[in-house]
């Protein structure tokens, strides 16, 4: 025979106000250990301009990777033991995505000699080495963007081949 939960009164349980602080807390400290996340994994990002240097060890690794996921573990059964559920994600990936692939395309727009002469005249042979920068980056950005938003023709024909596996 399992243990039936019983509907908790009022008088049992938090108030919106203590609910939505412990939500917001609990989703919080997700947020921080997403980023301890991301400080663990950078060495393997490939990151052009790492923020934090790889002083690890592989051991280290797993064992800070076994204390977030018992530490998530435990929020979610805070989170059941009052009753309440996990939000599902309020935002789409692939919107996030577009969205910070739109701020990589303005900043690459901000690197033309136009836009660079507000810290001074830009040289002529510099402003060309610049011109090519932006068009070599702005070109695979836009390509980037395809991709994403389901544009491209291999992205394309990729999903549809998956779609009829």
């Amino acid at each position: 025979m399992k243990d039936e939960k019983r509907e908790r009164t009022p008088k049992e349980r938090l108030n919106e106000f203590q609910a939505r602080r412990l939500r917001v807390t609990f989703a919080y400290i997700d947020r921080l250990l997403c980023e301890i996340e991301g400080m663990l994994h950078a060495s393997s990002s490939h990151a052009a301009f790492p923020r934090y240097a790889a002083d690890v060890s592989a051991r280290q690794c797993e064992k800070i990777d076994e204390f977030i996921a018992r530490l998530r573990t435990q929020l979610v059964r805070a989170l059941e033991s009052q009753g309440m559920e996990r939000e599902r994600a309020p935002i789409p990936a692939l919107r996030a995505i577009q969205a910070a692939i739109g701020s990589i395309d303005m900043a690459v727009e901000e690197l033309k000699p136009r836009h660079m002469r507000g810290y001074g005249e830009v040289p002529e042979a510099v402003a060309a080495e610049l011109n090519g920068i932006v068009k070599n980056l702005g070109g695979l950005v836009a390509e980037f963007d395809r991709y994403v938003r389901g544009r491209d023709e291999e992205g394309v024909r990729q999903a549809t081949k998956g779609d009829s596996d």
